[in-house]
């Protein structure tokens, strides 16, 4: 079996590798295996580059009908016209089917072009001599398809995001079409306050304090915070750049009895929150489950810990107040991880719900004050 598979191999890898190689067409001829020197898409527009051991030659969109590199990137030749200017150019085929999508780029200008059988080859500007938006253009060119209506109407006028929606057209795939949100959050945060491993702080000036603090029952705050966000689809896939700003606002009070002392320890702290989230949603139509991971980087704009220690001498209560704010560094930094499910309302509107486990430590101080919790989030984004 092992043999054979090996002999499999030998006789594909020439095949698959002539496949992927560089290659000219002229309209007798293709020429496969060379090297295309790869260029900016203006240039790629205007000639395509073969490199040889002493020279480079360049064709001209009248000498070939289509050249190609091994990436899978072509060009082919057409005519076009621009500004009432018809000249041949080599045209970026971004998708083939029953529709296929051609991009140009030239001097001051970037537009797209569609070859269909019930429609003559057309340019697709993003805005037509009579002001109408390149997506009720895109509407008429795929109502055959009504799967892709949503599509159509988010798309934004780019080579990834209009390639998606005609790689969706030609299939006819009714999906979520990934597009730029924005929205509003409101979360219940619950962190709990949690002592380094080592059981210790290294508080400067504050060597009588630091055994008092591990007996604390250090438990969970629950507040409510609220904020922005934005979602950007990465290569227009099911996967997005999530960048969040939210506020919150916590008071912690613990107390504990240590010998002849009373111990209180008091906190209060406002903080800035920005999580960078990488998100996958599943494409379903309607409900839609996703899955964040990232890290959250946070600023205290307000911090006031202090710690009471109260004694009782010959009838006299003395109250030592002690200042701990070199507890909370002034910079927090941690990951996160969270699921949930995201509501279809309309088309640019969805409500989301999502459970979120966060953790952070003290860039400034590694020893300070650790934060962790679940906090529960919703929110809809525009």
């Amino acid at each position: 079996m092992k043999h054979l598979f090996l002999i499999i191999f030998i006789i594909l890898f020439p095949i698959l590798s002539f496949g992927q190689r560089d290659y000219i067409s002229t309209e007798s001829t293709k020429i496969s295996g060379i090297k295309l020197i790869r260029s900016r898409d203006l240039e790629n527009s205007m000639f395509c580059q073969e490199e040889r051991s002493d020279s480079i030659i360049k064709y001209s969109p009248y000498e070939l009908e289509e050249y190609g590199f091994k990436n899978g990137r072509s060009y082919i030749s057409k005519d076009i016209q621009i500004a009432d200017l018809s000249k041949k150019v080599f045209l970026e085929c971004l998708q083939k089917g029953k529709a296929t999508l051609y991009y140009y780029k030239g001097k001051n200008i970037q537009t797209f072009f569609i070859e269909k059988d019930s429609m003559p080859f057309a340019e697709l500007p993003k805005h037509n001599p009579q002001n109408i938006k390149y997506s009720k253009q895109l509407l008429n060119i795929t109502k055959d398809c009504p799967e892709v209506t949503d599509a159509c109407k988010l798309a934004a006028y780019s080579k990834k995001s209009l390639s998606k929606l005609f790689e969706r057209y030609n299939n006819c795939e009714l999906k979520p079409f990934p597009h730029f949100k924005y929205g509003i959050i409101i979360a219940y945060v619950n962190p709990r306050v949690t002592l380094s491993n080592e059981k210790k702080y290294e508080v400067p000036f504050i060597p009588v304090t630091n055994n008092y603090l591990e007996y604390f029952d250090y438990t969970n705050d629950g507040s409510f915070s609220s904020g922005i966000f934005m979602d950007y689809p990465i290569l227009v896939s099911d996967y997005s750049l999530r960048i969040e700003l939210l506020y919150s606002r916590h008071e912690y009070s613990y107390n504990e009895s240590i010998e002849d002392k009373d111990l209180d320890l008091t906190a209060n702290y406002s903080l800035i929150n920005i999580p960078v989230l990488i998100r996958y949603t599943y494409p379903s139509n309607n409900i839609r489950p996703f899955v964040n991971i990232g890290f959250n980087a946070s600023y205290l704009i307000k911090k006031e810990t202090l710690l009471y220690e109260s004694t009782i001498e010959t009838n006299t209560l003395n109250i030592n107040t002690t200042d701990l704010n070199s507890l909370f560094g002034s910079y927090l930094m941690g990951y996160v991880i969270g699921t949930g499910i995201e509501h279809k309302l309309r088309l640019r509107n969805s409500l989301f719900f999502e459970l979120r486990y966060i953790h952070q430590y003290g860039l400034d101080n590694p020893k300070s004050i650790q934060l962790d919790g679940f906090n529960l989030l919703t929110g809809i984004n525009f």
